[in-house]
């Protein structure tokens, strides 16, 4: 199994991670480690270490999911995988890069492998999308039906 940490500024990581265990179930060999305003650096730099400390007991690899690329908890989630083998760190996270991962990372062979399919996942998922133009005719089919 490839371990999953999640961390981003202030409740980015506790609320993208609920939304995740909400859609793929609860997460083993999963650790949420936020940045709040009145945490030191340090702080949190420790708590990602620790983080990672426990989950490379039990799984073949971690990978670190960030909210923004140079931003500080991007910045201690670097300073800390330097210490540890099979780390990756991931910037821009979105939840459907986090629903790929959770679907695969039980049986992947290694965190580079699980880090690929995610962030094709994550650039996939990010589209405009719009609503064609309704004509003034078609608004009178409408009337009639019952709204969700």
């Amino acid at each position: 199994m490839i371990g999953l940490i999640l961390t981003g500024h202030g409740q980015f990581a506790v609320g993208v991670g609920q939304a995740l265990e909400m859609i793929a179930g609860k997460q083993a060999a999963y650790r949420v480690v936020p940045f709040l305003e009145s945490d030191p650096m340090d702080a949190l730099e420790n708590n990602l270490r620790n983080a990672m400390a426990e989950l490379q007991e039990e799984t073949e690899g971690i990978v670190v999911f960030a909210d923004l690329l140079g931003g500080s908890p991007f910045k201690a989630a670097m300073l800390a995988s330097v210490d540890f083998e099979n780390v990756e760190v991931v910037v821009g996270t979105n939840l459907p890069m986090l629903i790929e991962i959770a679907m695969l990372r039980e049986f992947a062979a290694s965190a580079q492998d699980v880090v690929t399919q995610s962030l094709l996942a994550g650039k996939e998922a990010i589209q405009q999308v719009s609503l064609p133009t309704i004509q003034h005719n078609d608004i009178d089919e409408f009337d009639d039906e019952d709204g969700i």
